[in-house]
């Protein structure tokens, strides 16, 4: 339990690196912002992270004049600065993009579970018996009934193969970027020590889950 600047004590919450930022994003709806780094004054002040504006920010109490809904807690706020600040060596702005979309939906990014190949038909047509295969024509062909031609389509119904292990691959290092993005944040986040309410704890989504135990 940590004290505030009153005096009075400040009850301090543990959470995952994940919950944090569905925290953050979800429930305070917290917003990336990469102008931070400039907005602060007027040219002189580019050198300085986002989290050291916020920091300067909260020292100053300074607040965003705003409308009907009351700014993010101190604590997302300096979550998503963390976000927005995610180096390019670990995807940068796209990167943190896709972290705090996947917080806001609380879910992860698909790596492919079921990845056994399938043979599947390319296209489908929608029935009002549901949704059969589409086919195509292959050919035309003839025969005779009672003295009579017959003429007569020859039908096929292209298949395609899913998911390819291209595909699987690519899923799965869209994963493992994600999964060290949030590993980058919950050591930076826990070595800046800035957080007032919040302790990031030591815990992580898996990191190769389709890896069977």
């Amino acid at each position: 339990m940590n004290m505030s600047r009153h005096g009075f004590p400040t009850i301090v919450r543990e959470m995952s690196i994940e919950r944090a930022l569905r925290w953050a994003f979800s429930d305070e709806f917290a917003q990336i912002d990469f102008d931070e780094l400039g907005a602060t004054a007027h040219g002189n002040r580019r050198g300085m992270d986002g989290i050291a504006v916020m920091i300067e920010r909260g020292a100053i109490g300074c607040q965003v004049d705003g409308g009907g809904r009351s700014e993010p807690a101190w604590d997302a706020q300096v979550i998503a600065s963390a976000v927005a600040n995610l180096p390019q060596a670990l995807g940068g702005r796209g990167m943190a993009v896709k972290v705090a979309e996947f917080a806001r939906a609380a879910a992860r990014p698909d790596w492919i579970e079921d990845d056994a190949m399938r043979c599947v038909p390319r296209d489908w047509r929608m029935t009002k018996h549901g949704p059969f295969a589409k086919s195509e024509v292959a050919g035309v062909g003839s025969y005779l009934l009672r003295g009579q031609k017959v003429v007569y389509e020859s039908r096929v119904c292209p298949v395609r193969y899913t998911p390819t292990p291209q595909q699987v691959a690519s899923a799965r290092k869209a994963y493992r970027q994600w999964f060290h993005a949030l590993l980058f944040l919950a050591v930076d986040l826990r070595r800046l020590n800035i957080l007032a309410r919040i302790r990031i704890t030591q815990a992580l989504p898996p990191r190769t889950p389709w890896v069977k135990r």
